[in-house]
């Protein structure tokens, strides 16, 4: 799901949409430009109004959707009345997210074999990291305040700890596009519960 911004016009926001669709569909490497001006309803020419390439197009693809999720990250924090509450929006919303976005994950594969030994590449890896980041960020944030209200253990390594819960959500996103048998919801509710417990436990 991509969701419209601020910085976004309404064509722009079309297009950026279509090639979210197309790209799901057909691959990566496989879309043609002229598929996606299709999808929006517009001529190719429209295309390179905004984007100078293909490969930009799937750069405002993944921007708009770090956006979105930021966006709903943030909300998910600030809606719980407690840490416990908090922790488990933010990973609900995780199910959620990778849910919506299962069919995008070989796009991802598809970009990165595409973009190997190319100056994009370098560009994809650096905006891959900042995500990663972000998230992590966002998460080991959430630990240390949680350390500082007392709630949460000192001992834990927020940064760590952050890693690997970004770490497991993401891996999931993948198991899920291999197997659709699993629930992600109900896994990220255990994980839940099973995270709270490590952190607000004292170890004997």
């Amino acid at each position: 799901m991509v969701t419209a911004t601020n910085t976004l016009s309404d064509k722009r926001l079309r297009l950026v949409e279509a090639a979210c669709a197309v790209f799901a569909e057909k691959g990566y490497a496989s879309t043609r430009v002229a598929e996606i001006a299709e999808r929006a309803g517009v001529g190719k020419g429209t295309v390179y109004e905004y984007f100078s390439s293909k490969e930009e197009l799937l750069f405002a693809v993944f921007e708009t959707i770090n956006a979105d999720i930021s966006s709903r990250m943030n909300d998910a924090l600030a809606s719980g009345e407690t840490t416990e509450e908090q922790l488990h929006n933010v990973l609900r919303l995780g199910a959620e997210v990778i849910s919506e976005q299962v069919d995008l994950q070989p796009v991802i594969l598809d970009f990165w074999a595409a973009s190997r030994g190319k100056d994009i590449e370098e560009t994809y890896r650096r905006a891959v990291v900042a995500s990663y980041t972000f998230f992590r960020n966002l998460v080991s944030n959430f630990i240390r305040e949680g350390q500082n209200k007392g709630e949460f253990r000192t001992s834990i390594d927020a940064e760590a700890l952050a890693t690997l819960v970004v770490a497991t959500v993401d891996g999931l996103g993948i198991q899920l596009f291999f197997d659709r048998s699993i629930d992600p919801h109900t896994i990220t509710e255990a994980f839940g519960r099973l995270l709270y417990e490590s952190l607000t436990t004292e170890s004997p």
